[in-house]
């Protein structure tokens, strides 16, 4: 990694663009590999140096504030941060010269990575293959969208390590070189204030598989027709294995007889059993095992260890986590859901939702197939909250049948108070609000986190 990251910035001006935890990475790695090359580094705050007294060096130059996008055209490389989105700031940029700790992580270690991406299921899967290698083998780290800067990886990599990365629509677009294990678990509506349409979101994404080489091999949901209507217009170098949660015929992953199996060439490898146990419910969630235990698989990881690993997976907070039983009622909080198919998959997994909570951040995307959802579920209160809440209120209103009592509170508080009251005793009440939580919280972490705070006082 060190020696790429001389070769790549030899006898260049190289600009970190944006500085919160990855940028602060990509400075201490570039410190360590190159400690005389100068860099200048760009962020918004402009009270970032202020923040950061490492800023305040001879070799670097800081550009801040509302201009700090005006100058990217002046240099040779731009290891750009994924939160900051070049498509609508209206910035004139060159795409060649736009770089990411991604894209040169991945040109150090594909060989030893699978990457998952995907519009929801990503974090779970990630840590779910994390998990299953790690009852194998030590020597396995996980990094990227989860929260863990890949620079911050390259001191403890072995030429044994198995490395998971979750990679985010952001940090996939500018990527040269995609893992040699790519997952791609599906493509709904996210995003949309970030890109220009839903097909540049789709394509962003894509590049998981687009940026493979022969002999990779690439596992996408079989059943997606986003992604099945984009592998007829794209030609992919890699070998293809498309997933499936029942019975299947040629090459992929999914449900033959009793067991889970990885068949190829018309071979198959049980991976493990199909009433295998575990923790993580619904179909979702039996897509996700079986892309885990299929990349697995594919790291040679044994089956033993494999059913292990799922058998004693704790699926992570915020995705239909049990919050509690208080005055006798159930509550569920799912506030990773920020589009209609979270939702939909979380109501149709609890089997019984007396009450859901929807709304926040409105980012413009589709709401009509959960309107119909919503008026067809047997859900007795619906409780909407914020701009995205308004408008699936206009949506549910167009229903002539449409049997749930349903009430828009503007504020998240009193939102959640109104449905801790209206759920009935021995009920269950869900928190999914298919939509980002940005109307008024840092991210969902947040709005999940004061939910199970409000409810635990009922």
């Amino acid at each position: 990694m060190k020696s790429l990251i001389k070769s790549v910035t030899n006898g260049k001006s190289v600009l970190i663009l944006g500085y919160g935890r990855e940028g602060q990475s990509t400075l201490r790695l570039l410190d360590q590999c190159c400690p005389q090359l100068p860099l200048t580094v760009a962020d918004a705050d402009p009270l970032i140096v202020h923040k950061h007294p490492e800023l305040n060096h001879e070799k670097l130059t800081v550009i801040t504030g509302p201009a700090y996008l005006d100058k990217l055209n002046h240099f040779d490389l731009v290891i750009k941060s994924p939160g900051i989105s070049l498509f609508n700031s209206g910035a004139s940029f060159v795409p060649e010269r736009i770089s990411s700790q991604t894209d040169l992580f991945l040109r150090a270690y594909a060989p030893q990575v699978a990457g998952i991406t995907g519009t929801k299921g990503k974090s779970t899967t990630s840590s779910l293959l994390h998990h299953i290698i790690r009852t194998y083998t030590s020597d396995t780290l996980l990094a990227g969208n989860i929260g863990i800067p890949l620079f911050d990886l390259v001191d403890k990599i072995t030429p044994a390590t198995r490395i998971i990365c979750e990679l985010s629509s952001h940090q996939l677009e500018f990527i040269t070189r995609a893992p040699s294990i790519s997952i791609l678990l599906n493509l709904f509506q996210e995003h949309l204030d970030h890109y220009a349409s839903f097909r540049h979101y789709q394509l962003a994404k894509f590049q998981i598989a687009l940026k493979q080489q022969f002999n990779d091999a690439f596992l996408y949901d079989g059943s997606d027709v986003n992604i099945l209507k984009l592998m007829e217009e794209l030609r992919l170098p890699g070998r293809k294995f498309p997933v499936y949660t029942g019975e299947f015929p040629g090459n992929g992953a999914g449900i033959s007889g009793k067991n889970i199996v990885l068949r190829s060439s018309g071979t198959e490898r049980i991976l493990l059993s199909a009433d295998h146990k575990g923790k993580l419910a619904g179909t979702h969630n039996l897509r996700n095992i079986i892309s885990a235990a299929s990349a697995a698989g594919m790291m040679n990881i044994p089956a033993a260890a494999i059913a292990e690993g799922v058998a004693t997976f704790t699926p992570l907070e915020h995705r239909i986590e049990f919050a509690g039983n208080f005055s006798g009622k159930d509550f569920y909080n799912d506030s990773i859901s920020t589009i209609p198919e979270a939702t939909m998959a979380a109501v149709t997994t609890l089997k019984k939702v007396d009450t859901l909570i929807l709304g926040g951040y409105d980012r413009g995307i589709e709401y009509n197939g959960l309107a119909d959802f919503i008026c067809r579920s047997g859900i007795k209160n619906v409780i909407l909250t914020g701009p995205a809440g308004e408008r699936i209120l206009g949506l549910l209103k167009q229903f002539k049948k449409c049997n749930p009592a349903i009430f828009f509170i503007r504020e998240f508080e009193p939102a959640i108070e109104k449905a801790a009251s209206v759920t009935p005793a021995g009920g269950a009440c869900l928190l999914s609000p298919a939509a980002s939580s940005y109307d008024r919280f840092k991210n969902f972490e947040e709005r999940g986190r004061l939910f199970k705070e409000l409810v635990s006082r009922n």
